[in-house]
């Protein structure tokens, strides 16, 4: 008997210190839900050459917005150091694919995960991160989530790149410029606010101000040239970034730096179709501000300059894609109603080393977009809204609206693409949860 006791004394003296260390950290599930009914359309296009507009006839859908469950914890390490964590899944609470029918949608670590320690020296994360750059779209976006109809992330990631490898034949007034994806694979969004692993270091704040910059390594190097007279790929980037918030003003920059990020998954084939080598740089500086003006109105906007560089076969040289964004965006609460309206544009592609064909033209690429959302606030958690929300591009604008605004095939014009010269529509009503 005395010898059982004194084992259960010995597990207990050993496993003391284990709970202490235990009690110092914490673990918190959080999310939030958000989804309702969208009815969609996008008429007006551009005439292809063969025949008709490709319009998108009007139809609903259950959106997914941006729903996610995430897991995070830390540890207190004493001295003020501490060890963090964050796990994040995204949620697809339609469960479908475009279709109506269950897919796998839903995933583990899907969103920003890492593991990183905080203290007096600032802040280091490895992992799945939220880069710099993407962290605009919460200042200026006014409403809740991440996607959704007024968001902000999907406009600051869309380069109308089938404008210049699909330009508009003036003469005809025709284009075969489309939605998705054009000549070669190439999608026009180019995909320049997304997350991304690396390693990040985010200094403390002084005065309102800090400083973060982050690094994704060159882990998808190619082992060998993708084909003859093409280039050995090493997608890799850097985004530094600085931030200001103190009182009733917000400010943010943000320059990012992608090399060989656009076309890093073209085929050799893909590649000669489209005259590249595969190489290629993207430059991305990013302004933004936001101001409490008082009496429940806030006011934000950004400017946004994207510049892609991609290297051509037989020696041509570069050629280089430039677009500028201006977006506007305004807010009035009055007791649980909340008011937003938003603006922005998408300049036409300024384009040179590349020669046009006779009639065609890179110019009528951009587009102008606004949307106005109410919304009734039942807790600081819960929260109803009704938006609508218009794109109206130029003649080889295919700008588009909200993360997936035209899923779906059917026959006929508009099977799941929308050409160039349309003009989307959305009108949502819709319902937030955050816990």
């Amino acid at each position: 008997m005395k010898k059982i006791v004194k084992a259960v004394a010995v597990a207990g003296a050993l496993a003391a210190p284990a709970v202490a260390f235990a009690q110092a950290s914490t673990v918190q599930i959080y999310g939030q839900m958000y989804s309702g009914y969208d009815q969609v359309s996008a008429s007006g296009a551009t005439a292809g050459p063969s025949g008709p507009s490709n319009q998108y006839a009007s139809r609903g859908r259950i959106p997914s917005n941006s729903a996610l469950i995430g897991f995070r914890g830390s540890e207190n390490l004493g001295g003020g150091l501490r060890a963090i964590w964050q796990v994040e899944n995204q949620l697809s609470i339609d469960g479908v694919g475009g279709n109506n029918t269950q897919t796998m949608a839903n995933g583990w670590n899907t969103r920003t995960t890492f593991v990183g320690m905080t203290g007096g020296f600032g802040q280091v994360l490895v992992g799945f991160l939220n880069p710099p750059r993407r962290q605009f779209g919460s200042m200026v976006a006014l409403v809740p989530g991440s996607t959704g109809t007024l968001v902000a992330n999907t406009l600051l990631s869309a380069v109308n790149i089938g404008a210049v490898f699909q330009p508009l034949n003036v003469a005809t007034n025709t284009t075969t410029n489309t939605f998705g994806t054009g000549t070669g694979g190439l999608a026009n969004n180019i995909g320049t606010i997304f997350r991304s692993q690396g390693v990040s270091y985010t200094t403390p704040t002084f005065n309102g101000f800090k400083a973060e910059i982050m690094y994704t390594p060159d882990e998808s190097r190619d082992n060998t040239a993708v084909g003859a007279g093409q280039a050995q790929r090493a997608a890799k980037l850097w985004n530094l970034g600085l931030n200001y918030d103190r009182g009733p003003l917000r400010m943010k920059m943000s320059y990012a730096k992608l090399d060989d990020w656009t076309l890093q998954t073209r085929t050799s084939a893909q590649l000669t179709a489209l005259g590249l080598t595969g190489a290629d740089k993207t430059e991305q500086w990013m302004l933004g501000a936001g101001y409490a003006l008082g009496g429940g109105t806030t006011v934000a906007g950004l400017f946004q300059r994207a510049t892609l560089d991609l290297a051509q076969s037989g020696g041509l040289g570069d050629l280089s894609i430039r677009r500028d964004l201006w977006l506007l965006r305004a807010r009035h609460d009055v007791g649980p109603h909340g008011f937003v309206a938003s603006y922005a544009r998408f300049g036409d592609n300024s384009v040179s080393g590349r020669a046009l064909a006779a009639n065609t033209t890179y110019g009528n690429s951009g587009a102008d977009t606004f949307g106005l959302r109410y919304s009734y606030s039942f807790s600081k958690r819960t929260q109803v809204g009704v938006d609508y929300a218009e794109l109206r591009n130029k003649a080889n604008g295919n700008y588009f609206i909200g993360v997936s605004p035209m899923l779906g095939g059917g026959t006929g014009g508009g099977a799941g693409v929308v050409n160039a010269g349309a003009d989307p529509r959305i009108i949502s009503i819709n319902l937030y949860h955050s816990y």
